[in-house]
């Protein structure tokens, strides 16, 4: 039986935008839930009703699937399917979130740029399910089993932002007070700092630096900029979740380079982000080049750079007072180059840094311990799934 005997496809399309509205962004990949967001529809939508299942055909690899519980209106970037007398919906999204299906699906695309499935695809594929009684009886299974999974994983996730949040507290509370609990403190003259230990100076940004420098981006439809093994190419992207970028999504060419009129810094140089991801730090691990959302910066020897990160990330919620725009906030060098830092003696700041590494890397291994156990459960949910769904596991 192919699944179009047993599932019909809306092709309702409207321009109201007085409804609802579901993008393919607000459904998470794999879990069939809704994540709400400020995204708000443009053009031509389609049609659903409650009850009806979404699936996103867009990168149908990344398993999204859901069923709304109202009427609305949906990107057109989903399949939207109702189900008949023999089909339980939630039984069909469970299906539709199947390793085993997703990889015949992923199959069908592989090698298009943009993947994309269509109901052809999708609605001719042979499936052999229960009867509804059956289908209802697994549902109730895996509507169980999934939240009781689910709830491990927020228990973990919970874990997780509490670690995020010690280790920050512990990197704010040490570079702006030390190591000794009994100094002698100061008035910083800093509102945002307070008190400091009374040896210590405040100095700006631009007076701790040898050079502050911005990027560009070639023009994106020039096919001889953009090649596959060029020199690295840092934007806020590549920056995100690691200390030291040796690795960029995209590599540009030398005409790219001279034609932009941009730089190439050596490893080591740091790089601190400016537009709308601001305040994000890290150091660049190889040579490169950056995007104008991005400068590049070196810290005199009087300075120890692993203090200064560690700093300058301290001031990730400051800096936002600081920045221009409503939605997409950013700074520029004159703002950051004005900056107020914290200079300890330059052989107590190593001292800080050491301390700071050992126990942001005891608590980045606990971290990562945890996530690696919601990575098992997310694997153990979808087997759970694909071996329910194929009659693999009884139940």
């Amino acid at each position: 039986m192919r699944l179009k005997d047993l599932v019909t496809v809306r092709n309702i399309k409207t321009d109201r935008t007085d409804l609802p509205y579901i993008a393919l962004e607000n459904i998470q990949s794999w879990d069939g839930t809704y994540v709400p967001s400020a995204i708000e529809t443009e053009g031509t939508n389609s049609m659903y009703f409650a009850g009806d299942v979404l699936f996103g055909k867009l990168r149908p690899y990344l398993a999204k699937a859901y069923i709304p519980d109202n009427d609305g209106i949906c990107s057109t970037e989903f399949l939207v399917m109702k189900t008949g007398a023999r089909m339980n919906n939630q039984f069909l999204k469970y299906f539709l979130l199947s390793p085993g299906f997703i990889d015949h699906i992923k199959n069908q695309v592989a090698g298009v740029k943009m993947p994309r499935t269509n109901w052809n695809e999708i609605g001719g594929l042979s499936v052999n399910v229960p009867d509804v009684e059956k289908q209802q009886e697994v549902v109730a299974y895996l509507n169980n089993e999934i939240d009781s999974i689910n709830k491990r994983i927020w228990l973990r996730e919970r874990e997780l932002q509490t670690l995020i949040k010690l280790k920050q507290s512990e990197i704010d509370a040490v570079v702006t007070r030390g190591l000794n609990p009994n100094v002698k403190m100061k008035d910083s003259g800093i509102e945002w700092i307070g008190q400091i230990p009374e040896h210590w100076k405040v100095r700006k940004l631009k007076n701790l630096i040898t050079f502050m420098k911005s990027g560009g981006t070639p023009a994106s439809g020039n096919p001889d900029y953009y090649i596959d093994e060029g020199t690295p190419w840092v934007a806020i992207s590549d920056m995100s979740n690691v200390d030291v970028v040796t690795k960029t999504t995209k590599t540009l060419s030398d005409a790219a380079i001279a034609d932009k009129g941009l730089e190439i810094f050596p490893a080591g140089t740091i790089l601190y982000s400016i537009y709308a991801s601001i305040g994000k730090v890290a150091t660049l691990g190889v040579p490169a080049t950056i995007n104008q959302a991005i400068l590049a910066m070196s810290f005199k020897k009087s300075c120890d750079e692993d203090y200064m990160k560690m700093q300058l990330r301290a001031m990730e919620s400051f800096v936002f007072s600081l920045a221009n725009g409503n939605t997409q906030y950013n700074l520029n060098a004159a703002i950051v180059s004005n900056i107020f830092l914290l200079v300890p003696p330059l052989e107590e700041q190593r001292q800080i840094a050491a301390y700071l590494q050992d126990r942001c890397s005891r608590i980045d291994a606990i971290y990562n311990n945890i996530n690696l156990q919601i990575e098992k459960l997310q694997l153990l949910k979808k087997s759970l799934i694909n071996e329910v769904i194929t009659g693999q596991r009884a139940i």
